[in-house]
This record gives C-alpha cells, structure tokens and sequence, in this order.
C-alpha cells in the first residue's frame, strides 16, 4: 500500500514530501501551505524542481490554499524511471493524491513544459481536476499537429533531441556536475544566456536563488531525469489535449524569449473552455513576479467565480 513520510524542519516555508508509488519507486514532493486546505498541484520547468515556488505563506493561507508540487522521476527525491510519460506521470500524481487522502478535485498548475503534463493530468483524470493555469506554457514536442506550430529552432532541437540521445545525455550529465560543484557560477552562466525579459527577473536577489536551489535538484540523479524528460517531451503525448474539460487560464507574456506567445491562441483553440492572459513586456518567468495575481485567480476558478484578469 502507498505510503508517504514528511519533514517539519521547514514547514513554515514548506515541507517535504515522499510518497511510495505501487511500483516500489519514490515520488518526492514539496508541500506549501496547511494541509486542511483546497490543493493545487503544480507542475514545475524543465530543468528544475517543486521548488521553485517563491514562498507565499500569508497568502496560501489568506487563499486557504495548499499546493502540491511534486518533482518527476530522476529529479529531488523522486526515482528514476526510464519509461516516464506524460501519462505515467499523470497516474503518479493521482496515486500522490490518493496517498495523501485527497478526495476533492484540485487546480492544477505548469510552468514551461509542466504545462504538457498540467494538460495530461487534466486530460487523464478529469474527475479530480477542477481548474488548470497554464504559466508560460510549452506544446507538446512529439504530436504532429502541434510539430506544426513549432519555430524551426524547436523543430531543430527535437530533432537533436531524438536523433542524437548519446549527445543530449552526455551533455545533460556535465551540467548536474556543474550544478552540484558550481551552483553559484552554473545560475548566473544561464542567465547570462536569457533574453533582457527573463534576466530582468532570474537576476533578482531572491529569485536568482530560488532558481538555482530548484536547478541544483532538477539535476540530482546525474541528470538522468532531465534526459527523461526531454525525450517523453519529444515522444507522441498519450492523450489529447481536447480532452481536457476543466475551465483553463493561459498566462504568457509578450516578450518571452524561450516559448513565442504567438502559439497561445492555438493552444487555447484546442480547449473547450480557456482563456488568455497575454502581460505585455513579461518574459518566460512572469510566474515569479505574477504569483499573487496566479494564486488569487485560482482561488476564484476553484469557487467558480473567475476574475477579470487580461
């Protein structure tokens, strides 16, 4: 039978979490908020971790919400599993909620490509999800309809993806020894490499931590899970993203750097009940300076009663 253990040493901020899935593997999570409240369960960036949630206690409780986010095999505490997909891992997230006794449907949130599987759990267990955020959201890289929309640097970056694994895994195991030896070094180096919108925010005291203390678990496991990741990210999804029912919001900003704002209305074509929140002059990392605006807008879509954001 599952089973999960937890770590009150930072429960004020958060607390850790492991579930054991049916399998024998571990599903590592982090908890924020007071566990009597409605869950959200957040899906976090490639390349990073449940972690990189900017601390929000007064509010989570003002909102009396908790969020969930659980890390993705080969990341933080959670085992490798080579076989990951969109799918697989929709059902661990049910089997977390199962273990952790949560009956009531949940909002459900995905940053970057934690949008996909946002999507999938969505799609997968309509039952259990009542209102999904997407955050600067991805398409996923394998379906043909979506391959359609992709830029030709995306379409360049699947194909080495997939047509030369050896060279992704190689390269994926050299940054989580940079990440675990350098972590200081390794995070500004990234952020040296965005665009001004994503700088102006990752450089931030506060946030540029955030992001390294999140990357620096996204890489555990030799990087083996980002590899993971990335090539479930490239593989046909398993579900349909018209399948998804529940009430969904799209946030993106105007000038994002990693995910061109112009597939939005696509994505948003393909689901029975979304709406846009386009933020003019906000890059890839609007979730960071946004998250008051995100988790209030949530509260409402879980109360039925969305706000008017634009």
């Amino acid at each position: 039978m599952p089973e999960f253990r937890g770590n009150s040493a930072t429960a004020d901020l958060f607390t850790p979490l492991t579930v054991r899935l049916p399998d024998g593997r571990c599903l590592g999570l982090t908890r924020y908020g007071n566990p009597a409240h409605q869950a959200v369960v957040f899906h976090h960036g490639f390349g990073s971790s449940g972690r990189e949630l900017p601390p929000a206690t007064a509010l989570l409780a003002r909102l009396q919400l908790q969020i969930l986010a659980p890390d993705r095999p080969g990341v933080g505490q959670s085992s490798v599993y080579r076989r990951l997909t969109f799918p697989s891992f929709a059902d661990d997230v049910g089997t977390m909620l199962d273990t952790l006794e949560i009956s009531r449907p949940v909002g459900v949130m995905g940053w970057s490509v934690g949008g996909v599987h946002a999507l999938a759990l969505a799609a997968r267990h309509p039952q259990r999800v009542a209102a999904v955020q997407l955050l600067s959201t991805c398409l996923p890289l394998g379906e043909a309809a979506s391959y359609q929309q992709l830029s030709p640097l995306w379409k360049a970056l699947r194909w080495g993806q997939t047509g030369f694994p050896w060279l992704n895994r190689t390269t994926f195991l050299w940054l989580s020894r940079q990440w675990a030896r350098h972590p200081n070094r390794t995070i500004d180096w990234f952020i040296r490499l965005m665009r001004q919108a994503e700088q102006d925010v990752a450089g931030q005291p506060g946030f540029r931590e955030l992001l390294r203390d999140a990357a620096v678990q996204g890489f555990a496991h030799h990087g083996r899970g980002v590899y993971d990741d990335a090539q479930a990210w490239c593989r046909r999804p398993g579900f349909a993203i018209e399948d998804v029912r529940a009430p969904t919001l799209l946030w993106h900003g105007t000038e994002d750097g990693v995910w061109a704002p112009t597939n939005i209305p696509y994505l948003a074509s393909r689901l029975v009940n979304a709406r846009i929140s386009l933020l003019p002059r906000q890059g890839h990392m609007l979730y960071l300076e946004n998250w008051e605006a995100i988790l209030t807008e949530m509260r409402s879509l879980l109360d039925g009663q969305p706000a008017n954001v634009t």
